[in-house]
């Protein structure tokens, strides 16, 4: 089977074929059948209902792969009979000796739009995969997103909520422990991870809610967690992608989405006891949330109208009978004045061209944009404001014009003018005193827009035409950019300056400054970054004067971005950081160094830091507290790497005692630094100790736990003949891939007893029993393992 860009066997495109085909019918039956029974459970448990939708989803998938080996296995039948198998949509496909009389007893009309659809086959597979696949990308997306947030800037909660947290847990039952952190990203509170489960809180969010309100969210969360929704969530993406194309799969994932809410609700309402407190919540969250990632269960969704359910569903709301009619008559209501409107349109302006806009209505854009303005009047000047919305685009901009520019000012509602070499705007209001409102419309000048398209300018909009005009861009501005060479100008180009009011004399300015910076050409990007940060010839001097006399423009322009003033440089040199360059300094204004923090070091011990040890304690968050702490564990007279590496792997005094407590002495503070990083744990020692292994050092603790050495691996080599065996031949054995297998195979072949280094010589050289029984069929009888292995290293290939 062939399509365009890619190929599927014959057997197996048709089966993805006609199993497609059939899940038309056969999604549709089970989404009715679905739906009957989910009116009925209406009133039963959510918990109920959800079940009921995600047994339809796994009811689909397993008709849809039931279907596709149906055909793939007649396919495949046919195929060893000679020919491929026609099978009609809906018939059991019989034994390949009756297929033909089948074929032939068929009508025509059966035959024919069989015939009709084996010839689409390849058609339709192509379109699903395609589809499949975008969706797929989605899918692989979303799980890649939901990582990211739950690894990405997420700070610790407040230990107040991560106790409350860990008491619901223990009250639901939970044996499991979750997280709580404080999310950059997040934006609503939801569950990341199934394993390793996360709650994530967008920041400052959990401190505005009332401790009920807060316990309720954690509630419903933990709920989701119990419930394993997101791995539920997972797999039901899944389904979606598969089955894209179904209205009945994307009906009943909405259904199991909403019922996974309300079920989480229930229990959330359950463990709390406060329905109250938990519908304030969840308002609250639908307020300041954004739209959840799709794997991650949400405590607030994007669609109100289901928290309009939720919390109807929360507070025992009943919904109003007489809803369906409410809504009925009202909707017959607003058609009847639509068509009366239309009507009375009809009868007035029956022309062709639509009708005329009165003079009482505000005015309206044919071309261009229009929307709401609000105005001032100070002196000679009338300070605007004025705002665009639409479906298309909206905008807000504000802007001071000088009275003589304007038709008129009228104190009575009227229309005005604005004309500049962009184009028009047509006011319509009035002014009360030197307030002023009304209605707009923009009009682009299109003889202008038609000269900057001469000038090789185009694809200028009406938006980027609203930047022109209110930048008042002509054409001298134009021309003058021309002579500068910028002779490659498009519309782009142009509506930025003018958005950033880059003027002619910016940019006569930033060239000559880049000039005397040896950078002989500026780039339209150039100029609008000079432009956002304000860089100024006056800066640049501040720059000189501090002794940075090598300066370029891009490092000018870190400079400006980061606020690096003269005052700061000074501050650094006062410290004693003499001979910083400007990217060192620059380094210190972003971290944040200042004098009480280097005074902070220097009372720790650490004097002599440099600005890369100085910004490594800072970043790392290196402080006096910690200091004491690692002192009171025992830890004196550390170096700064020893501090920086102690800290890093986060080593508490805490953490400290455990590792005592495990039997490691006086350790130093690389070791310690080194067992948190591979993770040497109470319970790793306790199933060594386990499996004899007692008294063990920093180095072989590390080592053992590096080569991933476990209690069943070591117990495997016992019961293979290998006891008592030291760490080092244990590591060996590991490294050198020595299993219990291998030996028991030696021993059927009466090597009962070998020792550690033969059996690692064997698997160094590639001894195999299959090897020794080859040499043994050749005559070489009677040899040791050693003799076997020599033989090897001697001959080896050649043995064959």
């Amino acid at each position: 089977m062939q399509n365009i860009g890619f190929h599927f066997p014959d057997t197996l495109g048709a089966a993805l074929g006609w199993m497609l085909l059939h899940l038309l019918w056969q999604a549709t039956l089970i989404g009715i059948a679905a739906g009957i029974a989910l009116l009925l459970m209406r009133r039963r448990p959510a918990r109920l209902r959800y079940w009921i939708a995600n047994a339809a989803l796994a009811a689909v998938l397993c008709a849809a792969f039931g279907t596709f080996l149906f055909y793939y296995g007649s396919a495949g039948l046919d195929q060893g009979a000679g020919a491929r198998t026609p099978v009609t949509a809906g018939i059991a496909a019989p034994p390949a000796t009756q297929i033909h009389l089948a074929r032939e007893a068929a009508t025509l009309d059966n035959a024919g739009l069989y015939e009709y659809f084996d010839r689409q086959l390849p058609a339709i597979v192509a379109l699903w995969f395609l589809g499949m696949s975008l969706f797929l990308l989605r899918l692989l997306g979303n799980i890649g997103y939901a990582h990211y947030l739950k690894t990405h800037l997420n700070f610790p909660a407040d230990p107040y909520w991560q106790n409350l947290l860990d008491q619901l847990a223990q009250k639901t039952g939970l044996g499991k422990t979750v997280g709580l952190v404080e999310s950059a990203l997040a934006r609503t509170p939801m569950v990341v991870g199934h394993l390793k489960p996360v709650i994530l809180f967008p920041i400052g969010m959990i401190n505005r809610l009332d401790p009920a309100e807060a316990e309720a969210i954690l509630a419903h969360e933990l709920a989701h967690i119990l419930r394993h929704d997101y791995l539920f969530n997972i797999l039901q993406s899944i389904v979606e992608t598969l089955f894209y194309f179904h209205p009945a799969v994307w009906w009943l994932s909405g259904v199991v989405r909403h019922e996974r809410e309300i079920a989480a609700d229930d229990a959330a309402i359950r463990c709390t006891g406060n329905a109250l407190a938990y519908a304030k919540a969840l308002v609250l969250v639908q307020e300041l949330a954004l739209t959840p990632p799709a794997l991650a269960p949400a405590f607030a969704g994007p669609r109100k109208n289901r928290l309009l359910r939720r919390i109807q569903h929360i507070l025992n709301i009943q919904q109003s009978k007489n809803l369906a009619m409410e809504k009925f008559i009202g909707v017959c209501a607003i058609l009847l004045v639509i068509l009366g409107i239309g009507f009375t349109q009809t009868k007035t302006n029956p022309t062709i061209a639509g009708p005329a806009i009165p003079a009482a209505q505000p005015v309206q854009a044919v071309n261009g944009l229009s929307g709401a303005w609000q105005g001032t009047i100070e002196n000679d000047q009338v300070c605007m404001s004025l705002v665009s919305r639409s479906p298309e685009s909206s905008w807000m901009n504000g802007a001071c014009f000088k009275t003589s520019e304007f038709s008129a000012l009228p104190t009575t509602e009227a229309d005005f003018t604005l004309t500049r070499p962009a184009g028009t705007i047509t006011f319509r209001g009035k002014f009360e005193g030197k307030e002023g409102y009304g209605r707009f419309s923009f009009a682009p000048d299109q003889a202008f827009n038609g000269w900057l398209a001469q000038q090789g300018i185009t694809g200028l909009d009406d938006n980027q035409m609203v930047h022109l005009f209110f930048a008042n861009v002509g054409k001298d501005y134009v021309e003058s950019l021309k002579k500068a060479g910028y002779n490659n100008l498009n519309g782009e180009d142009l509506s930025r300056l003018a958005i950033h009011e880059v003027s002619r004399e910016d940019i006569a300015g930033y060239r000559d400054l880049a000039k005397e910076l040896g950078q002989n050409e500026l780039s339209i990007d150039d100029l609008l970054n000079l432009k956002i940060h304000g860089v100024d010839r006056e800066y640049v001097s501040s720059l000189k004067k501090a002794g940075f006399n090598k300066l370029d423009l891009e490092i000018v322009q870190n400079a400006k971005i980061h606020e690096l003033t003269p005052e700061f440089i000074r501050q650094c040199r006062d410290l004693g950081f003499s001979n910083m360059d400007l990217d060192e300094i620059m380094n210190f204004k972003i971290h944040e160094i200042t004098p009480e923090y280097v005074q902070q070091c220097r009372n720790m011990g650490f004097s002599n830091l440099n600005a890369e040890d100085m910004m490594n304690f800072k970043i790392h968050e290196v402080t006096p507290e910690y200091l004491d702490d690692l002192k009171k564990a025992g830890l004196a007279s550390l170096s700064a790497e020893d501090v920086l590496n102690l800290r890093i792997q986060n080593v508490t005094p805490a953490s400290i005692s455990e590792l005592r407590k495990m039997g490691f002495g006086e350790l130093s503070a690389e070791e310690i630094a080194n067992l948190h990083i591979h993770e040497v744990t109470p319970a790793f020692l306790n199933q060594m100790q386990q499996i004899g292994f007692k008294n063990l050092s920093a180095d072989e603790a590390m080592n053992l736990k590096i080569h991933g050495i476990d209690g069943d691996f070591v117990r495997s080599m016992n019961k293979a003949g290998f006891e008592n065996l030291s760490v080092d031949e244990v590591i060996n054995c590991r490294i050198h891939e020595v299993t219990a297998e291998q030996v028991q195979a030696f021993a059927k072949l009466g090597f009962s007893k070998i020792s550690v280094e033969d059996a690692i010589s064997t698997k160094i050289h590639e001894v195999t029993p299959a090897f020794i029984q080859t040499m043994r069929e050749k005559g070489f009888k009677n040899m040791s393992l050693e003799e076997y292995i020599q033989l090897k290293v001697q001959y080896g290939e050649k043995m064959k």
